[in-house]
């Protein structure tokens, strides 16, 4: 890339500092500016010494103004390097304002020695000591001088400076952010008496000794967060010293810019001449400024607006920290002169493009306007911004451009009297090529759309200035007002997470510490720090006490607080200061309501706010990282909290597993890692007794990696001589493989054990221990391991399930429906463990035989009680729930009241000890101390259990008996053919679905529960003893309707005759049926109609009820009876 044709002076490019080692003075001399301002320091400093005792001196000014810079000068003017001293003192005869008598009034001869100092945030007796030491090559020992206090320290300087001089002429101290020191001071408590006493010392020196201080601000600015009385006492220690400005003005800056710019030949007498006009229009539009017209030529390509206006930027607050006058013209940020540069003078060209105002708001715009919305600048800052939007929406490049050279000076010219007036706008954009009549339009545009106004007072336009909201006498309004009452830590109350870095790389867990100021020391604060952390909570507090009581409280009760370390940090100024400022700007903007409908002051203030914000985060991470720490007493090693926060994570979770797997071991598992946790689950319930638990060799699915880093490689589940299962005793080998996993194991087993005596343990509570410290397990493995650890105790804890009563219910064994609990609702998931060392085995052995058909020991009650239950819920639901009625023609084989009584013991039981021992021998009548209980008691049981087992197989019975005996026929061949021909005659859909379902029954198609469902009405889960009941009776209904239909069906295969039938009752009521034939055409016969017309007639004056008696008794007569069936009147 080809050289750019300008560039900036390289010394330009970073600050001065003062305890640099020049060996080559030559160039910095040569490049120094000696303007006014420099000049008129080195003469004030040069008569005071020559004409009054004044020996101590300061000398304040912004950042970036050439203080530092002209400190040096000094020590070259007054060097004991007589070469340099005189190409100095010829830099300084040569200058415009000549200082000619500067050599006698310090009586020049063999030079001074220099001193220099750089202030910092430390103690400044010691280290000014350590700079004169080390000035004089005097022998010290740097590690007792930094135990010597302010008194020794000052007692040795002034030892130092009473001696006589050797050969130099004087001493010359230069203290170089002197601020600093007074920064240091203020935040210690320290009072001034130091600095004071430094002062009288140098006024008392017996050789002449001349000090110098820097500062950027007056010394009681440096004590403005101190009371009333402290600022005084430091304003008074500042009279010990003559305090000199040191501010350069716009004339000044427009010199030192136009030396940092360096221009090719070629270029300089190209680019001066093209824009002469310009030069001349800008410099004649502005009070002073004609004599600044070569000047203003020096800084081309920079456009003379923007060079009169640098000056004036970089003494404003925000840009301090930033050297902006020479940090503008070196950096490389967006928009930058630089970055102008580059694009435009790599090469010569015709257009020589100058760097416009525009340009120069869009840089501070895009780079400092975070930092401006937070000065005393943002309220004419956002109005600005504002106008320059409003003219962007409707304007164009000429009218956005006016705009923001209106703008920068309205902002940044108005106090160096740089006016926009109209006629100085329209010359100017003129000067640069457009037409007066586009000009003097978009100027009136813009003024009707009120972007930017006309005040005669200074017969210039100025953007408009939308807000009458003083946002920063506000603030400060609000600042006096709450600085001493305010709980100044509520603004800083949101907490920064620490990550356990070391910790999480061991145990594959991700635990957090926290921070936490504290101004208080309450029971709840103590509370807060002695309870232990549950998993995914903070499990420690670095806690920061804000003053002296509350460090005091802390430190006596360290040792009772095992999850809190206590910091102790000196100085809070700084935190104090921005969270008071924070606090001030949200009560503004609760508070004043006229803000609300003032969009610039809003705006101002949401700025405000966000920069106070940060600030504030800033500082409270700066006190941390100062902070010394102790934990339970013990002072911590200076090292950073993240491995302060793993050392004290290590001894907390000390019994912590390592389980290096990221998808399940955190507080809240995702989606994914969920669904690989559940099929986890799945496969441990359903293929425990399998290798790998069924997982296949060649996949590998997320829930297998879980099964292998969690269980397989942890000891839960492996090869046993009684095959793959989760084993309840651990072997040695894997005991010394895992041993925080086998101790895991063990503190599930003891707390199940230990807290099943009164009730039962859910798995919510087992996963609460886990979960808090030595543990400290995540969700997502109390989950798997709680379900390792129930595998691993079947048979030796009963399972119970929250049931829809409200209440826990013991199941016979783990199933689907509990695994589920385990994952999703763990509170609704219990056991219990039960010793058996007093049950009777002669007592099991019995049952045993009575259930499961062969002798036990003494460790089978629960795979008795297991069975037991088992048998009843697998009972039909409607077994499980019936009076014991018969449904039997005979009345018997209904349920025994001890049967039922022992069902109903068995589907309520939720304690299968109190179930064996206790609820058994009370159903069946048995006392405890009966010698022959055991014998009883066994065979009753198994009586009960045939029995209730039996019930569902009578009522089927029951059912087929009756359809035997009303069709006559048994379930064969026959009857089916039977039920073919009702289903194709049947109109009725019962009689039709009967003899349908009856069918598929005989072919084997179906159960006999479905031709019971069409009786009761319900499906078979839903059958009660009323359904049945109903069901008998409908059944016998239907099979008078289904022999109905069958005869009807024969009579209709009798050629030309038709069916005749007849029902009705005797005086039992019993049913009685008569049929007949006849033949079709007989209806019309004559002697038929003949005897229909004498019946009536002899029947005519008779009672209808009589009427119908005698046709009765005619048709009996006359037709065969067929069957007689006996109504069931439902007794036994």
């Amino acid at each position: 890339m080809s050289e750019s044709l300008i560039t900036i002076n390289q010394r330009y490019k970073s600050s001065t500092r003062i305890d640099t080692d020049n060996t080559d003075f030559s160039p910095f001399i040569d490049e120094f500016v000696l303007h006014g301002t420099a000049i008129n320091v080195l003469d004030t400093i040069s008569r005071e010494f020559e004409n009054s005792t004044q020996r101590a001196f300061t000398i304040t000014g912004p950042y970036g103004s050439g203080k530092s810079t002209v400190a040096l000068f000094l020590s070259c003017l007054l060097s004991t390097d007589t070469k340099k001293r005189s190409y100095a003192l010829k830099k300084l005869n040569n200058s415009q304002s000549v200082i000619t008598d500067f050599e006698e009034r310090f009586a020049l001869k063999n030079g001074w020695q220099t001193v220099k100092h750089v202030c910092g945030l430390e103690a400044p007796a010691n280290s000014i000591l350590v700079s004169l030491l080390n000035a004089f090559d005097e022998d010290f020992d740097k590690t007792e001088i930094a135990d010597f206090d302010d008194d020794k320290c000052l007692a040795e300087i002034k030892k130092i400076l009473q001696k006589p001089s050797k050969n130099e002429d004087g001493v010359l101290i230069l203290l170089d952010e002197m601020g600093k020191a007074l920064d240091y001071q203020s935040r210690e408590n320290k009072d001034l008496h130091l600095f004071q006493s430094l002062a009288d010392i140098v006024q008392q020196a017996k050789r002449p000794v001349l000090l110098m201080g820097f500062l950027h601000q007056a010394f009681s600015d440096y004590a403005k967060n101190k009371d009333v009385k402290t600022q005084k006492e430091w304003s008074k220690v500042q009279g010990r010293y003559r305090d000199l400005s040191f501010n350069p003005s716009i004339d000044e800056s427009l010199t030192l810019v136009g030396d940092s710019i360096y221009r090719a030949p070629k270029v300089e007498d190209a680019i001066e001449s093209k824009y002469a006009d310009l030069i001349s229009t800008v410099s004649g539009a502005f009070t002073n400024q004609n004599k600044n017209k070569h000047a203003l030529s020096k800084t081309l390509p920079l456009d003379p607006i923007v060079s009169l206006l640098l000056g004036p930027v970089s003494r404003r607050r925000f840009s301090q920290n930033e050297r902006s006058l020479f940090g503008f013209l070196a950096s490389h940020e967006k928009y930058g002169f630089r970055e102008f540069l580059t694009e435009n003078y790599t090469s010569l060209n015709e257009e020589l493009a100058l760097y416009r105002p525009e340009m120069y708001w869009d840089y501070l715009y895009h780079n400092l306007h975070h930092l401006i919305v937070t000065s005393q600048d943002s309220k004419a800052w956002l109005e600005g911004s504002d106008a320059i939007y409003r003219a962007e929406q409707k304007g164009d490049e000429l009218h956005i451009a006016i705009t923001k050279l209106i703008a920068l000076l309205t902002i940044f010219g108005f106090h160096n009297q740089l006016h926009a007036k109209r006629s100085f706008i329209k010359d100017y954009f003129v000067c640069r090529g457009y037409k007066v009549n586009d000009v003097d339009d978009a100027i009136k545009e813009l003024e009707a759309r009120t972007v930017i106004i006309y005040r005669q007072k200074h017969d210039a336009l100025f953007v408009f200035q939308g807000s009458d909201i003083d946002i920063n006498n506000l603030i400060s309004e609000q600042i006096e007002v709450i600085s001493e009452g305010v709980d100044w830590t509520e603004a800083c109350a949101t907490p920064q997470n620490i990550l356990a870095t070391a910790h999480y790389h061991k145990t594959g867990t991700m635990r957090w510490a926290t921070t936490k100021l504290l101004n208080k020391f309450d029971t709840t604060a103590f509370e807060t720090f002695v309870t232990k952390p549950k998993t995914g909570e903070a499990f420690t507090y670095f806690v920061l006490p804000t003053n002296p009581e509350v460090a005091k409280t802390l430190k006596e009760n360290a040792k009772e607080m095992p999850f809190a370390s206590i910091g102790t940090l000196k100085d809070f100024t700084n935190l104090k200061t921005a969270a008071i400022e924070l606090i001030a700007l949200r009560k503004i903007l609760k508070e004043e309501k006229k803000i609300t409908h003032d969009l610039i002051a809003k705006n101002e203030l949401e700025s405000r706010i966000k920069f106070a914000q940060a600030n504030v985060d800033s500082e409270i991470k700066n006190a941390y990282t100062n902070t010394s720490w102790s934990y339970c007493g013990k002072k911590l090693a200076t090292l950073p909290l993240a491995t302060i926060a793993s050392d004290i994570a290590d001894k907390i979770f000390h019994k912590s597993p390592s389980v290096i797997n990221e998808l399940v071991n955190r507080s809240k598992p995702s989606g994914s890692a969920n669904s690989a946790i559940r099929k986890l689950m799945n496969a441990m319930f359903e293929n425990g007794d399998e290798k790998d638990l069924g997982f296949d060799d060649k996949a590998f699915p997320p829930e297998k990696g879980l099964y292998l880093s969690c269980l397989k490689s942890k000891g839960w589940h492996c090869e046993t001589p009684e095959g793959y299962l989760f084993p309840s005793r651990w072997t040695n080998e894997a005991i010394a493989a895992n041993p925080k996993m086998h101790a895991l194991f063990e503190s599930g087993f003891e707390f199940i054990k230990n807290n099943s005596s009164k009730q039962h343990v859910t798995l919510a509570e087992l996963y609460e221990m886990w979960m808090l410290p030595p543990y400290g397990l995540t969700a997502g493995l109390c989950r798997i391991y709680g379900l390792a650890l129930l595998k691993s105790l079947e048979g030796q804890v009963a399972f119970y399930d929250w049931d829809s009563t409200k209440q826990f219910v013991f199941i016979p064994e783990l199933d689907e429906e509990l695994v589920n609990k385990i994952y999703k609702y763990p509170s609704e998931a219990a056991v219990r463990y039960f010793e058996i060392s007093e049950i009777q085995s002669h007592l099991l052995d019995n049952l045993a035989k009575a259930t499961l058909g062969e002798g036990t020991n003494n460790a089978a009650i629960l795979n008795i009680a297991k069975h037991i239950v088992g048998i009843i819920h697998k009972l039909p639901t409607w077994v499980k729930k019936t009076s014991g009625e018969s449904f039997t023609s005979s009345g018997e084989n209904g349920l025994t009241k001890q049967a039922r009584d022992f069902r109903n013991k068995v589907i309520a039981a939720n304690d299968p000890y109190k179930l064996i021992l206790d609820d058994l021998p009370t159903v069946f009548g048995f006392k405890k101390d009966d010698p022959d209980v055991e014998e009883k008691l066994g065979k009753n049981l198994k009586t009960a259990i045939e029995d209730l087992s039996a019930q569902h197989e009578i009522l089927l019975n029951g059912f087929k008996q009756i359809i035997v005996n009303m069709l006559g026929e048994d379930f064969n061949t026959a009857l089916k053919e039977r039920c073919d021909v009702v289903e194709k005659e049947a109109k009725r859909p019962k009689v039709k679905d009967l003899a349908k379902r009856l069918s598929h029954y005989i072919d084997g198609k179906t159960k006999f529960e479905f031709v019971i469902n069409i009786l009761t009405g319900v499906p078979e889960r839903n059958w009660t003893d009323k359904h049945l009941r109903s069901g008998l009776d409908e059944l016998q209904n239907l099979c008078v309707q289904f022999r109905r239909i069958e005869s009807f069906s024969n009579f209709s295969t009798q050629g030309s005759s038709k069916p005749l039938a007849f029902i009705t009752t005797d005086k039992k009521g019993n049913h009685q049926e008569f049929s007949s034939f006849t033949k079709h055409d007989l209806a019309a016969d004559d002697d038929v109609q003949s005897a229909v017309n004498n019946i009536e007639d002899a029947i005519a004056k008779m009672p209808k009820e009589k009427q119908l008696a005698a046709l009765t008794n005619l048709l009996t007569n006359l037709m065969d009876q067929t069957e007689t069936e006996v109504l069931d009147d439902g007794k036994s």
